[in-house]
């Protein structure tokens, strides 16, 4: 019974089940940063910026 529970729940990451539509939208962000990060040809030193860049972006394009 316990194996049979276990199966159905999908384990969490960061508190967010495999599927959703918030790891969706964190992994579209976290490309987007990667790809700010790109255009200054890999410098460091902007992370946070990138990251903050790409989420206004990101949830912008996002249907209500």
């Amino acid at each position: 019974m316990k194996q049979e529970n276990q199966k159905e729940q999908k384990k969490k990451v960061n508190g967010v089940a495999p599927g959703d539509d918030i790891l969706l939208i964190q992994k579209r962000i976290a490309l987007r940063a990667y790809e700010l990060y790109r255009q200054r040809s890999g410098v460091d030193g902007h992370a946070e910026e990138d990251w903050l860049q790409a989420e206004r972006e990101v949830l912008s394009n996002q249907e209500p």
